[in-house]
């Protein structure tokens, strides 16, 4: 456990642009991670805590160098910079729906992708910036911007080399573009659609594939990525009911991606679910909805409970997390007993323990990791 001259505890009337955030930042009368640990505070995240959250205090890192708060800074750019860029590619949804995609239209996504695989290659902590990418005006093109920094992330923990790692990530900022050519008044339909409505969008990923394939610049892992991206693993998907390896590995990642930030997404008929929730539902669709290789390099890769992360049990006892198991919602837990005796508690492999679960993290005494 780390001690109190690493970091400290701010009002968020007293935030400022550059400052990092010492653990997670958590929703005021909820378990929802508002922001991760490390994640670089900008003028709309601070706002959002002070006005749309009603957080009153956060924890901040102390004694960052100036060289460090720079990199992150320019990580933050550059994300800010991606999202402007995939608006002007895609157009809000609103706009008039697509008919054509332009050659210069894909040497912006081109852009796009290099400037995302070098900064994730580079600092992992430019995936945060993607709670601050979720709002209720949640047009495609920050859910393809959300979809590209996960896919990427997970092509990452696959080990996937840097080729193949352009293909997907181009794929990803991508495999939505079908949706642009849908009528508006389908796609921001605020209640249930119609069936020829509902038939009308399960056509985005031929449509997405067609847009592209016409434009003559991406290759077939690419085309066949959009085309695939709902897909099933067990053949219950669309458009093809293609099943196993029969669907692309990239369409399989991006699948992933794409369904895990469909869930933990703010959506104007359901707030969004928790992380544990949604990776709760992941790892029950392993090898029904999901290829189970690619949803273990997910995991590794987005861990709900991290280490040093304090948890409240489901007996009500508070605990530490240790490390993690296979089935990331089940660690290894740390615990000291009201009597002064000390546990180590493995969710997991231990049977003495399966009725025991984590409840919640424990908002009221948050640990935290010195900075390095």
């Amino acid at each position: 456990m780390s001690d109190n001259a690493s970091m400290m505890k701010v009002r968020v009337e007293d935030l400022e642009s550059g400052m990092v955030t010492a653990d997670n930042v958590i929703e005021p009368g909820t378990e929802r991670v508002l922001l991760l640990k490390g994640t670089t505070l900008d003028s709309v995240m601070i706002f959002n805590l002070k006005e749309r959250y009603n957080v009153s205090e956060v924890w901040i890192k102390k004694n960052l160098s100036a060289a460090k708060i720079a990199a992150e800074m320019r990580a933050e750019v550059n994300i800010h910079a991606s999202l402007n860029t995939l608006k002007d590619v895609f157009g809000s949804d609103e706009a008039k729906p697509l008919t054509d995609f332009s050659k210069e239209a894909t040497q912006k996504i081109k852009n796009v992708t290099n400037e995302l695989i070098t900064s994730l290659y580079a600092d992992d902590n430019i995936l945060l910036k993607m709670h601050q990418l979720q709002s209720y005006d949640d047009y495609t093109y920050k859910h393809c911007l959300r979809v590209a920094m996960m896919s990427v992330t997970i092509g990452k923990s696959l080990g996937l080399e840097r080729h193949v790692m352009k293909n997907l990530c181009e794929a990803a900022l991508l495999h939505d573009i079908g949706k642009r050519t849908i009528d508006v008044d389908i796609i921001r339909k605020p209640g249930r659609l119609t069936d020829e409505e509902f038939a009308a969008v399960k056509r985005h990923p031929q449509n997405g594939y067609l847009l592209l394939r016409k434009n003559g610049s991406y290759t077939e892992d690419i085309l066949n990525a959009v085309l695939m991206h709902h897909e099933k693993y067990d053949g219950s998907g669309y458009p093809l009911g293609l099943k196993g390896e029969q669907i692309t590995y990239l369409a399989r990642i991006i699948t992933v991606a794409d369904v895990y930030d469909a869930l933990t997404s703010n959506r104007p008929y359901r707030q969004p679910w928790s992380v544990a929730e949604a990776e709760e539902f992941m790892m029950g669709g392993s090898n029904t909805h999901f290829d189970f290789g690619i949803i273990k390099a997910f995991l590794a890769a987005f861990s709900p409970f991290p280490v040093g992360q304090q948890v409240i049990l489901s007996d009500g006892r508070i605990g530490t997390v240790l490390s993690n198991n296979t089935n990331v919602l089940r660690p290894v837990i740390f615990v000291k007993n009201n009597d002064g005796t000390e546990e180590t508690i493995d969710l997991y492999n231990d049977f003495r323990y399966l009725k025991l679960s984590i409840k919640a993290l424990d908002k009221s005494n948050m640990r935290f990791i010195e900075a390095d």
